[in-house]
């Protein structure tokens, strides 16, 4: 297994890419259990996108993994804020 795994986001965390994201999701969680996630484009977040990573993080938390963001953009956090997930998710400016 990688020490760690890079996944970009790309622009849109939001449902209509749900299946998409969460497919893309498991295959880095199935290289790595340490996941650094790029999320600078970032320019339309919805609950479902955020959903998404929450249970990402959780399974990482319950399996000793890391999620960690590199340049998350504005949108991201403040959707997370919004829905006070800014915390669960380790996003803030």
């Amino acid at each position: 297994m990688a020490t760690r795994t890079r996944f970009t986001c790309g622009e849109s965390l939001d449902i209509v890419n749900a299946n998409n994201l969460l497919s893309r999701l498991q295959k880095a969680l199935d290289k790595s259990s340490h996941i650094e996630i790029t999320a600078n484009k970032v320019s339309r977040c919805d609950t479902a996108g955020l959903q998404l990573f929450v249970s990402l993080k959780q399974e990482l938390d319950a399996t000793g993994g890391t999620m960690t963001w590199k340049t998350p953009s504005d949108v991201l956090i403040d959707s997370a804020k919004r829905l006070g997930l800014e915390k669960i998710l380790n996003l803030s400016h």
